[in-house]
């Protein structure tokens, strides 16, 4: 990914409560078939609830646990983790897609004060923007600007043997 792809904001001038960074926004422009599509977008949060202070995140037995006697922090690691990957796995396999713009807001826990202070005309104009946060993986939350909202629920099928497999190998 070129450097100048990778950029952070200015929101912590604008956030009335002290922030030691900004968002951090990443630019990957559009590639193969789909590169002139229209810009979507992906977000999340990168900071955690005070209970997190500390973790020392580890991996043991192919799961992540923590070392510290805190929170392990999966609110918001795990979206960052998302967002992380999906950028390594699109640049890995060389896959077609539209221009996306990344976005990890700072904050978001004490207020949403990362989200509310970004400049739009800093992220594109993305038609489309998907949220990553923490919760159940069978719960996903629609929302719009209109304040329309539903909710849709999925059902874990195993995907292998349940000898074979730990509680987190399902497929939705």
């Amino acid at each position: 990914m070129p450097p100048d792809a990778i950029r952070l904001d200015d929101a912590n001038t604008r956030i009335p409560v002290p922030t030691e960074t900004d968002n951090l926004i990443v630019d990957l422009p559009g590639r193969g078939a789909m590169h002139n599509q229209p810009r979507i977008m992906f977000m999340t949060h990168m900071d955690t609830v005070p209970l997190c202070a500390g973790a020392k995140p580890k991996l043991a037995n192919r799961k992540i646990a923590n070392e510290a006697k805190t929170a392990l922090g999966g609110d918001n690691r795990c979206g960052c983790g998302v967002l992380v990957t999906l950028a390594a796995e699109l640049a890995k396999q060389k896959l077609d897609h539209p221009p996306i713009t990344l976005l990890f807001c700072v904050r978001e826990e004490s207020g949403l004060w990362g989200a509310r202070h970004v400049k739009t005309q800093d992220l594109g104009s993305p038609v489309m923007a998907f949220n990553y946060d923490g919760g159940s993986a069978s719960n996903v939350t629609i929302g719009a600007a209109a304040r329309i909202a539903g909710r849709s629920r999925f059902s874990a099928v195993p995907r292998m043997p349940a000898s074979r497999r730990s509680a987190g190998s399902v497929r939705l």
